[in-house]
């Protein structure tokens, strides 16, 4: 018998009755299944059944058109050979679960990679009953964090793409992201793993404060769709807030990673808010110097006479350099010494020079909060 009957025998080889239980079966198994033709149904059904084939040849044939019928078909008939490939995980021979679970993964795969590939500008279309519902809400996650233009979308495919079928996200707070892909990872990171809401979710708020902190992205330089859409998550995690964050930290946070509008923001937020913490006043001065903010000469001017003393935090307290016959005092750093360090730095004046003497310089700050005072 040649190869070519053989195979026809075994998709021939069918019970009487098969059609009328087939079509029993899907309509009872998945609702969706039975808008299927019972021709549709019944080829489905002989290409599973010959995976069961004593033949090598046979099982390698039905495989591959199975896959080819469910990566060109709808999402019924889809439906319908998972669901039948899954029936398979049952049976006595170890061959035929393991190729049945090899091709579920592989339509699966496919199946995935098509429906992360169709997201466009105007992502549902007309018609969003026949989307994938998982990947919808992680799209609208992540969505209203990054915005929802080309570079969001790109952005949110590729880290898709990477969680594959199953979603496994590949960012965690709890991991450093590698050089090679630390946009992806970050995207991933603040578009999808972190949760919005804080309160149970201290300690992944406080790990990923730190993080934040810690390393400064590539996003200020925006070279790449990755490095704006990092940069558009760390500005609505920041304006967002879910973590209540100090305002030192939302401003030290935008200062490490460059972004000037969300530095405004924040300076502009301090300023309208009654009875804001001196401290909080003091470092969105130094934070509007660093942005070169369009309000801060008139912000300097209105607290020139401001003695409030600014809170000094455990630990970091500085000292000044006395003359040769005085000992070394304390700083005792205020509103008006911050708003007099800003005016000689803009003229290009030591402030050293002028009794200033413990000034440390800052990378974030550009100078040391708690060094600026006589």
């Amino acid at each position: 018998m040649t190869f070519s009957s053989t195979f026809a025998t075994s998709f021939a080889e069918q019970p009487a009755d098969f059609s009328t239980a087939v079509q029993s079966e899907f309509v009872d198994s998945n609702q969706t299944v039975h808008r299927l033709s019972e021709t549709r149904i019944a080829s489905i059904v002989r290409c599973v059944d010959s995976l069961e084939s004593d033949s090598a040849v046979v099982r390698r044939l039905a495989a591959d058109r199975l896959y080819s019928q469910a990566s060109n078909g709808n999402t019924q008939t889809c439906d319908a050979i998972l669901s039948r490939l899954r029936g398979l995980r049952v049976s006595f021979s170890l061959d035929v679960r393991q190729l049945a679970d090899q091709l579920i993964e592989r339509i699966r795969l496919t199946r995935h990679q098509r429906a992360v590939a169709q997201l466009t500008p105007s992502p549902w279309g007309d018609s969003p009953s026949n989307l994938d519902r998982e990947l919808d809400q992680w799209w609208q996650q992540f969505s209203r964090r990054a915005g929802a233009d080309r570079d969001s979308i790109r952005e949110f495919q590729y880290v898709a793409l990477t969680a594959g079928p199953d979603w496994h996200w590949v960012a965690s707070v709890n991991d450093q992201p590698t050089n090679q892909s630390a946009s992806d990872e970050w995207a991933c990171l603040l578009g999808i793993r972190v949760p919005e809401c804080g309160t149970r979710y201290v300690p992944e708020a406080k790990k990923l404060q730190s993080r934040l902190l810690a390393k400064c992205t590539r996003s200020s330089a925006g070279s790449t769709s990755a490095d704006r859409v990092v940069g558009r998550l760390i500005d609505s995690t920041v304006r967002r807030n879910p973590y209540g964050w100090s305002l030192e930290s939302r401003l030290e946070i935008a200062l490490t990673h460059q972004r000037p509008e969300l530095v405004g923001e924040l300076c502009e937020l301090i300023w309208n808010t009654p009875n804001v913490h001196v401290r909080d006043l003091a470092l969105s001065l130094l934070a509007a110097d660093r942005v070169n903010h369009a309000s801060l000469t008139e912000q300097l001017n209105e607290r020139v006479n401001d003695r409030r003393v600014i809170t000094v935090l455990p630990g970091q307290a500085h000292f000044g350099v006395g003359e040769a016959d005085w000992p070394r005092s304390i700083v005792v750093p205020r509103i008006n010494d911050v708003v007099q360090y800003l005016f000689w730095k803009h003229q290009g004046m030591d402030a050293r020079q002028h009794g200033m003497t413990a000034i440390q310089a800052d990378p974030v700050w550009g100078v040391r909060l708690e060094s600026i005072g006589r």
